[in-house]
Parts: structure tokens; sequence; C-alpha cells
């Protein structure tokens, strides 16, 4: 008992450690996006706060079970090399006994990744769509610098050459991408912004307009004066957009694949995937104690181990991803979402129960 809580104490903090940098490294990469649309639609930082607030559902979820896997490792590492596991194995401490904190921790896991999928990120997400939507469609700011490309919507990309005052610009060119069957592009020698009745009109002074087909067909046409609306999208200001499936629970999920046939694979499968990703802390937590109770205890042998069960741990993700895909094309392989993880996780047990060596086949390299 005393040996299974120091194992627990030091595990458990090196998988919070591991999680927490895993996250701020998540953070890190796709907070540049967010602050991207914060400096260009002149939001405050407070949004951008938020945002990340509501993301944190997300990056949990991509970094709890590989967090759980380096945390445990660097334990089961150090009592490795600190000669800790040698004289557990001495003392007739089962492999299943060494590795019972962590399985116990990698349990806790799962469960906070269950209540996160089902109840956490089904509701951050939709709250997070919702905001980054309403900044992106709803200011009522449009910050343009010299020399750099904005999107002024969706559709609409613009550049201007040089800043003037009073809202008068340079050398502009727009990409306009509203009309699905063509894409328009402006080049004007000057403009101004202007605004009439809650629209924004962009008033350009001698320029081209060239409108191209998808058909790669373009027409030409040259003007004195044009005035392009900024923000026609009627639907977009009322707040309307696409649901993502992140933003629906499993039952959901469920209820929406009974009625829409078409993809009716992809939301079982992603429902069903809210479950089965619950049992990735778990089966990576076995890879661990598998690479660090078998074979012997030497220098080298260890870190062909450890190599070997990260690349078990890539394959495991792999399929796992695969399984999901496939899934969505044929509903017949639904119950291997399932079986896969429940074998790998039998698999890791009877191996830790039995106490079997899997390295015993490299006993002359070892």
């Amino acid at each position: 008992m005393i040996i299974s809580g120091y194992i627990f104490k030091q595990t458990l903090r090196n998988v919070l450690v591991s999680t927490l940098v895993l996250i701020s490294v998540v953070w890190l990469s796709q907070s540049f996006k967010t602050i991207k649309l914060i400096i260009n639609k002149g939001a405050d930082i407070s949004d951008f706060i938020i945002l990340s607030a509501y993301s944190f559902p997300s990056w949990l979820l991509i970094a709890l079970p590989f967090g759980i896997f380096t945390g445990c490792m660097i334990s089961y590492v150090r009592l490795e090399n600190d000669k800790e596991i040698i004289v557990m194995k001495a003392a007739g401490i089962s492999f299943l006994g060494i590795s019972l904190p962590t399985i116990i921790l990698a349990i806790m896991g799962s469960l906070i990744l269950f209540v996160n999928v089902h109840f956490l990120l089904p509701f951050s997400y939709a709250n997070f769509k919702s905001l980054q939507d309403k900044i992106r469609n709803s200011s009522q700011e449009i910050v343009i610098k010299n020399n750099i490309f904005v999107d002024l919507t969706n559709t609409q990309t613009i550049y201007i050459g040089k800043l003037g005052e009073d809202n008068k610009f340079k050398e502009i060119f727009i990409q306009d991408r509203t009309d699905s069957k063509k894409v328009i592009e402006f080049f004007s020698k000057d403009g101004y912004l202007n605004r009439k009745e809650n629209k924004v009109f962009l008033s350009m002074n001698e320029g081209t307009r060239i409108s191209t087909n998808l058909n790669n067909i373009s027409t030409i046409m040259d003007f004195e004066k044009y005035d392009l609306i900024i923000k026609p999208d009627d639907i977009i200001e009322n707040g309307m957009r696409v649901i993502e499936y992140n933003e629906y629970n499993f039952f959901e999920l469920i209820k929406k694949s009974n009625d829409n046939k078409v993809n009716k694979g992809k939301l079982l499968a992603e429902a069903h995937n809210r479950n089965t990703i619950c049992f990735l802390p778990i089966i990576y937590a076995l890879i661990v104690m598998i690479s660090a109770l078998n074979g012997t205890h030497k220098r080298n042998p260890t870190i062909l181990r450890n190599i070997a069960s990260v690349g078990l741990l890539i394959l495991v993700q792999s399929l796992t991803i695969i399984l999901k895909n496939m899934v969505h094309f044929n509903l017949i392989l639904l119950p291997m979402m399932y079986l896969f993880p429940l074998t790998l996780i039998l698999i890791g047990i009877i191996i830790l129960y039995k106490g079997i060596n899997v390295f015993n086949f490299k006993r002359n390299i070892l």
C-alpha cells in the first residue's frame, strides 16, 4: 500500500505536468488564428480569453491521453533508472501490483474524458463557434493596414497599397467570392469607405473588374466608379450558421443519424467515438507498463523498449482514426470501434496479471 501510494503520487504529478505542457503547446498553436481574428476585427482581449476558455475541453481531449502516456513513462523510467523496479520485483510484487497505481490513474483520466466529451465539449464548442462567428461577422470595425491582405468577410479579401486620411485608399485590390459560381476581382487606382443605411460600401475610382467563372473564362470590364457592398450577407448578420458535429451531444447525434440517411455513417461514427476515445488513457498506460516491466533493465534495452512503446502508441492512435473513418462508409464495422480498444485492454491486463515477458524473443539482444 505504501509503495502503491508512492508510485501514484509521483505518477500523478508527472501526468499533471505533462498534460499542462501539452495543453500549452496546443493553445499556442491554435491561438494564432484567434489572435489574428481579434486583431483584424478590433475585438477586446476579453474575447480572446473567453474563446480560449471555451476551447479548453477540445484541447483536453487531445492532451489528456498523451499526458497520461508521457507522465507514466517519465515516472517509470525514473523508477527503472533508480533500480526501484528491480527491488519491487525482488520483493515479490507482481507486474499487476506495480502497475495498479497507474491503472487507477488511467481509469480516472478515462472518466474525466467521458464527462468532457459528453457534457463539457458540446456546450463549450457551441459557445466558442457562436462567439467566434459573432466577432467575425458582427464587428462594426474594419481594420485595414498597408500592404497586408485582410479578410473583410468570409468571402471578401482586400489589399491596400497605401492608406490615406479620412478612409481614403490607393492601389486597391479586392477578391469577392460571394457568388459560388464565379470569383470577382477588382483593381482600382483609389477609393474610400462610406456607410449608407447600416451598410458599408467601398467606392472605387478608375479601375478594372475581372469576373472568372468555374470554367476559368474571364470577363474584363473597366470602370470609372464602382460601389462594392462590404457586408451584404444578411444570413450571417442574423446569426445563422452551419452547426458542426462537436456541438451535438451523443443522443443528438444518434437522433440526427436516424433522420439523415446520407450522413448516417458519419454521425454514428462521431457519436460512438465519444465513448471509445475514453479508453485511450487506459490503453496508453498499459503500453507504458508492459514496456517498463518487461525485458532486462539495462540502458540500451530500455531505450529500445521506450521507442517501441511510442511506436505502438502511434499505431493504436492511427488505427483508431482509420477505424472511425471506415465506419463512415460501412456501418457493419461499428462494433469494431468498441472491440478494438477493449481487446487491447484485455490483452494488456492478461500480460500484466500473468507476468508474461513479451520481450523474451529478444532476450539475446536485450
